[in-house]
């Protein structure tokens, strides 16, 4: 084979760049529509587009000699594979971390781990797009908070002082330092092997020349004791992280934490989490969902299927919660641990896996308890990783993100005979490879629009939102913006667009109490080109009005009529109720248009 065509490649997609004033839509009437068609704009700014090969008869090859001969086509070329780099860590352990890196160690199949070193040629961990630093919440039986790998990773309430007995930031928990003790019902995090290990998983600091390497190098591990025990236990624990995301976001990050991920290795073997007598623990996962937390959650240590026997947590329907399974060095499941086609989604590399211990040092542990937090890890891991427009989507929606998150984790995953058939992905985690999918989604070209910044809501006048925003001064590669326009979608349709410069709408005929969920792209007037979308929900507020019932006798008749008429002849002047009653059309005006629609309701 000619070195031209060597090196692997796509067989079913070519990359053209076509001359510098050809049109899209130009070249577009100029194909073949039975060889080819257009698939995706690849560099807006070099006309760079992938054609798909649609003749099952033409080879990749054969297609790039024709192509090449088409007048509108400057260059043209195979789609060739890319080898992923790899970004390897100095710890002075990591060569026995398997689970990360499998490179046939010990008797291990090369590559039946979770990709990390690719996965960090992308990003470490740390903070989001947004600039929001990522925490993971522990919650096991503690965490020796003073471990050498861990320290610099450990969550911090700097909003508390230490050990004065005063609830310094007014969160409702007195000293909660580094997070919170269920046991005890106060801040004194005690320290723990089991615990401690689950953490260096998720977040051993990473590339400090010691021990090992946790899924995330840099992320902020918030310590919470109570894995064990009972019920009201796990839920104070779990209740906890809740508490500081809530505050996180209702104080836009100047109180509270930025929870995206709970780690749950421990539950109730055989329970059903369907029956009422658990109902709480399904509850408890979607009140954290609604916030964007996902809870990674460790199945039993037995081979038993959860379809069938159940387990609390795994056997719950929460969309929020992840159930993970345990996966060996040789990608098969490990046969003490648990399985289920519907509730079990995925496996994780937890047998054999070395993590720092309460010993100070490390330590080899097996079980379910050491693949759920590979999961929990990926998930703050994918949030360093996910575009600008992806973390600006959670920002606004977080319980749909979060799901997104947990969706793109399964579709990541390596599939695996041994997990076919039984788990809900039949694969084994790939940070890579979701690291992949959330880097694209929602992710803008160079050539594309930013979105509005600063938006905000004004709900104090009754049946009605002032929408405010700072339109955006440059393209998504740094350019200065042309002419746009903003569109505004309102729970889910077109509602308007906007010209540049007046960054401001008033909608008005809204409904008190009931949430509007509002979505702003920027559009190009000149190619079309759009922003990934920023979002808001709002909630108006107002009183009980009646349209039309100006009188507020319960009916409508010609009063009302008159009333109105009174108004838009400048004889009464509206009050707020008044004004919401008399409003007919919902635009925001009393005039001869609310009268004559009112004429038409009292006359049937």
């Amino acid at each position: 084979m000619s070195g031209l065509f060597a090196q692997d490649h796509d067989p079913d997609h070519v990359l053209v760049k076509l001359g510098h004033d050809v049109k899209k839509d130009e070249f577009r009437t100029f194909l073949d529509p039975s060889k080819y068609a257009i698939e995706q704009t690849v560099v807006k700014r070099l006309n760079i587009y992938k054609i798909q090969i649609l003749n099952d008869h033409l080879t990749a090859q054969r297609a790039v000699e024709e192509l090449r001969n088409n007048p509108w086509v400057e260059k043209v070329q195979l789609d060739h594979k890319v080898t992923p780099r790899q970004t390897f860590p100095d710890d002075n352990q990591f060569s026995v971390q398997w689970d990360k890196h499998n490179t046939g160690q010990s008797g291990g199949t090369p590559d039946a781990d979770i990709d990390a070193p690719e996965a960090w040629d992308i990003t470490t961990g740390g903070v989001n797009a947004l600039g929001d630093t990522i925490v993971i919440a522990v919650i096991d039986g503690g965490m020796m908070l003073n471990h050498t790998d861990l320290a610099l990773n450990l969550w911090i309430n700097h909003n508390e002082i230490p050990g004065n007995n005063i609830d310094d930031d007014n969160n409702g928990y007195v000293d909660d330092i580094n997070g919170w003790d269920a046991y005890s019902s106060d801040g004194s995090v005690p320290s723990d092997g089991h615990g401690t290990h689950v953490a260096g998983i998720i977040g051993a600091d990473g590339n400090n020349g010691s021990m090992v390497a946790g899924v995330n190098w840099e992320v902020k591990l918030m310590a919470i004791a109570g894995s064990s025990g009972n019920t009201s236990t796990v839920l104070e624990a779990y209740g906890y992280a809740l508490d500081q995301r809530a505050i996180y976001d209702s104080t836009n990050g100047a109180l509270g934490a930025f929870v995206v991920a709970t780690n749950s290795s421990f539950g109730i073997d055989n329970a059903d989490c369907s029956s009422g007598s658990y109902a709480l623990w399904n509850d408890m996962y979607d009140a954290m969902g609604e916030y964007g937390i996902l809870s990674a959650a460790a199945t039993m240590n037995s081979n038993s299927n959860v379809d069938n026997t159940g387990d609390v947590p795994t056997g719950c329907a929460s969309d929020h919660m992840i159930a993970v399974t345990n996966t060996t060095r040789n990608d098969t499941k490990n046969s003490g641990a648990a399985y289920g086609a519907t509730t079990i989604d995925l496996g994780a590399p937890g047998t054999s896996v070395l993590s720092t211990y309460s010993s100070g040092g490390t330590q080899t542990l097996t079980g379910t308890s050491m693949a759920a937090p590979q999961v929990a890890g990926a998930v703050g891991l994918m949030h360093a990783a996910m575009s600008a427009g992806f973390a600006n989507y959670f920002k606004n929606n977080g319980a749909e993100g979060g799901v997104l998150i947990k969706q793109m984790i399964l579709d990541g995953t390596d599939p695996l005979t041994s997990l076919a058939g039984i788990t809900v992905s039949g694969g084994r985690l790939n940070i890579y490879n979701t690291a992949m999918l959330v880097q694209e989604y929602l992710a803008s070209d160079s050539l594309d629009p930013n979105p509005v910044t600063n938006l905000q809501a004004d709900t104090s006048e009754w049946y009605q939102s002032t929408l405010t925003w700072n339109d955006p001064t440059t393209l998504f590669g740094g350019d200065p913006i042309t002419d746009f326009i903003i569109e505004i979608d309102r729970d889910g349709l077109y509602h308007t667009s906007i010209p540049s410069g007046l960054e401001s709408f008033t909608d008005y005929g809204l409904l008190s109490g009931v949430p509007y969920h509002y979505s702003f792209v920027t559009r190009l007037t000149d190619n079309d080109s759009t922003s990934a979308p920023a979002n808001i929900t709002v909630f108006p507020i107002g009183g009980d009005c009646i349209p039309g019932d100006v009188t507020g006798d319960q009916t409508i008749n010609l009063v009302d009529v008159i009333n109105i008429l009174m108004f838009v002849l400048g004889y009464d002047t509206p009050g707020i109720e008044d004004f919401c009653a008399a409003d007919v059309d919902y635009d925001g005006m009393i005039t001869i248009t609310d009268v004559l629609r009112l004429v038409d309701i009292v006359l049937g």
